[in-house]
C-alpha cells in the first residue's frame, strides 16, 4: 500500500489513534489528531514510538487510527535532506523512544484544561503512569523525544538552514480553557514541600494495553464532564464511570514533584543530584518551553505546511491537493 498519489516522500503524516490516551491527546492538545510520522519512501514512513525509533509501512502506520492528514512543505521541493535527518536519528533508534502518556502529562498540568470534579483524579492518574515510564526509559539509556519532536527535527535540522525549519503558531489553541495551569497552582502552592526528592520506580516493561485500560475509567469520565464524550468511539465509553472523586492537593503536588524528577533522570540518567520539589517543576516547565517540545498539533497548524491529504480510514473523505479538491 503506497503512499496516496497526493504526498511525497519527505512529507508529514498526522493520524489519530482509537484508543483513550490518543483521544486524550486530542483533547488537551486542541487538535485533530495524535501522532506524527514522515515519509521516508514511497510506501515506508519513519516514527518514534516506545521501541525507540524506526520504519513501517505506510498500511502499517494506519493500523488502529481511524484518521490521517498529509501535510507538505512546498519549498524547497528537494526533500532529500530532510529524509538524510531522519535516516541519521533512525540509526540511533535505541537511543530515543516515545510514550503517549508522557506527552499526555505534560500537556495535563501546562495547558490549561477544564478541571471539573473528576479532572485532578485524571491528571493523577496519568502523572504517576507517565514519571514510572520515564524511569523505565532512563534505566534503559533512552530519552524521551515526543513523536512530533521527531519529525520536527528531521526539518528544523536539515541543511541548507533554515530553508527546511517549521514555523509553529506560537499561540494556544483555540478553546483551550482560562486561568492558571495546574503547573502555575502547583509552584504557588504553600504545601509544596521543600525536602529533595527520590526518583519514583520504573515500571519494568510498558505495557500499552495495560495503561490504556487502567486509565480507561478516569479518561472516559473527564472527557464526558467536559461535554467531549463523542471523542471516543461509542464502544470505548463507560457510561457508568461517572465522576470519580479528586486527589487531595497533597497527594497531586506528590504526583506532579515525582514527574517532574522523572523527566529530569530521563534527560540525565547519570547525574546522581536529588531535586527539590520547586526544582521538579521547574524541570517540567523547562521541557515545555523546549524549542524542539512539538506536540502533533502544532504541526497539524504549522504555516510552513500546507494539507494535501486529509481521510477518515474505512471511509475516506475529501482531500485537497494542487489547489483543487479530490474525492479519495
Amino acid at each position: 500500500m503506497p503512499l496516496p498519489s497526493e504526498l511525497k516522500t519527505g512529507d508529514v503524516l498526522l493520524t489519530r489513534g482509537t484508543g483513550h490516551l490518543s483521544r486524550a491527546i486530542c483533547l488537551l492538545d486542541g487538535s485533530d489528531v495524535s501522532h506524527a510520522l514522515i515519509a521516508v519512501g514511497p510506501d515506508t514512513v519513519a516514527e518514534c514510538v516506545g521501541e525507540g525509533l524506526h520504519t513501517i509501512t505506510y498500511a502499517q502506520a494506519l493500523d488502529e487510527h481511524d484518521l490521517v492528514v498529509g501535510r507538505t512543505l512546498t519549498r524547497p521541493a528537494d526533500m532529500a535532506p530532510v529524509v538524510d535527518v531522519a535516516h541519521h536519528y533512525l540509526g540511533s533508534r535505541h537511543a530515543y523512544a516515545h510514550q503517549q502518556i508522557v506527552l499526555l502529562a505534560v500537556l495535563a498540568v501546562t495547558r490549561r484544561i477544564p478541571l471539573p470534579l473528576g479532572g485532578k483524579r485524571m491528571v493523577r492518574a496519568v502523572l504517576d503512569q507517565a514519571a514510572g515510564v520515564l524511569n523505565t526509559m532512563a534505566e534503559r539509556g533512552q530519552q524521551p523525544m515526543i513523536c512530533s519532536e521527531f519529525v520536527y527535527r528531521c526539518h528544523a535540522e536539515a541543511q541548507p538552514a533554515p530553508a527546511y525549519a517549521l514555523r509553529l503558531q506560537g499561540s494556544e489553541p483555540a478553546g483551550r480553557a482560562e486561568g492558571r495551569t495546574l503547573l502555575d497552582w502547583a509552584e504557588a502552592h504553600p504545601a509544596l514541600p521543600r525536602v529533595p526528592l527520590t526518583a519514583p520506580a520504573a515500571l519494568g516493561a510498558y505495557d500499552h494495553a495495560g495503561v490504556e485500560a487502567a486509565l480507561a475509567p478516569v479518561l472516559s469520565a473527564y472527557h464526558a464532564a467536559v461535554g467531549k464524550a463523542n471523542g471516543l468511539p461509542a464502544a470505548q465509553r463507560l457510561p457508568g464511570a461517572g465522576a470519580l472523586a479528586d486527589p487531595s492537593d497533597e497527594e497531586l503536588l506528590a504526583s506532579m514533584t515525582a514527574f517532574g524528577t522523572a523527566l529530569h533522570q530521563a534527560a540525565d540518567a547519570d547525574g546522581a543530584e536529588r531535586l527539590t520539589p520547586h526544582q521538579a517543576l521547574a524541570m517540567i516547565r523547562t521541557t515545555e518551553a523546549e524549542p524542539n517540545f512539538v506536540t502533533p498539533g502544532d504541526l497539524l497548524h504549522s504555516p510552513s505546511l500546507s494539507e494535501k491529504y486529509r481521510a477518515s480510514i474505512g471511509r475516506p473523505t475529501a482531500a485537497v491537493t494542487a489547489g483543487r479538491l479530490h474525492q479519495r
